[in-house]
């Protein structure tokens, strides 16, 4: 009668840490004619953008990047009718990896301007999450909701499970008491949702990224005015050619 009982408590527990390392790959979904007031404008690109990025994880330490793109005509650039509109919208992981310690509490974020490498440092910031009992199942993970807002002031939903106990998640989002798997920002504006949750991936070398002289978020973001004009309520930057 004690061998089961001592193979139901070992199982648990086995579970646990074969899930605090792995990879999540998130599909961002990102709704471009809320983002635009002319209606010929958004006659000319799809309602929806959407985009691939992959986090790494490992016990305290999480890699968060960009994933590579196909190779179909991007709709978001137009060259029809004479007219040439580039779109693109920026955020954590557009360009370059975006390394996090969830330990120390140190960020550190490669980003490329005008042909020139940077690696942003930063801290952890602690985002208010409000928890809920709700539940949803996403890639057959229960998860529990959690809610927020932006410092823009935008409403932030998100849906984090238990079976991945690690703060991650996409974009900025992090922080809970296990992996974010959904989060919808400004009810449908931008959606990130995992598409894929793989335990068996490599995560010995997730290193912080190098090759630059790190500066800080704020001296980046006014470069980054300088060059590309201020950002719109989420934070994003559209370039428009």
């Amino acid at each position: 009668m004690k061998k089961p009982a001592l193979s139901l408590l070992f199982f648990p527990l086995f579970m646990s840490a074969q899930t605090r390392q792995g990879a999540i790959v998130y599909e961002r979904k990102i709704d471009v004619h809320r983002r635009l007031q002319d209606d010929q404008m958004k006659a000319m690109v799809p309602q929806f953008q959407t985009a691939a990025y992959e986090v790494l994880f490992r016990d305290s330490i999480a890699v968060y990047k960009a994933m590579p793109k196909d190779e179909s005509p991007d709709p978001f650039e137009n060259t029809g009718n004479g007219n040439h509109l580039v779109m693109r919208f920026t955020g954590p992981g557009d360009d370059g990896i975006v390394y996090r310690n969830y330990s120390s509490g140190q960020v550190l974020e490669e980003a490329h301007l005008q042909d020139r490498k940077y690696i942003i440092s930063d801290t952890l910031r602690q985002q208010a999450w409000k928890l809920s009992d709700d539940t949803a199942t996403v890639l057959g993970h229960l998860c529990k909701k959690a809610t927020t807002t932006t410092p823009r002031g935008s409403k932030v939903t998100a849906w984090y499970t238990a079976d991945i106990p690690v703060p991650v998640g996409p974009d900025q989002f992090s922080g809970l008491p296990g992996a974010i798997l959904k989060a919808d920002v400004g009810d449908g504006d931008i959606v990130f949702t995992a598409k894929e949750v793989q335990d068996k991936v490599e995560t010995k070398d997730l290193k912080a990224p190098a090759g630059a002289k790190p500066i800080s978020r704020a001296d980046y973001a006014k470069k980054m005015d300088e060059v590309l004009g201020p950002p719109d309520a989420q934070g994003r930057r559209i370039i428009r050619n």
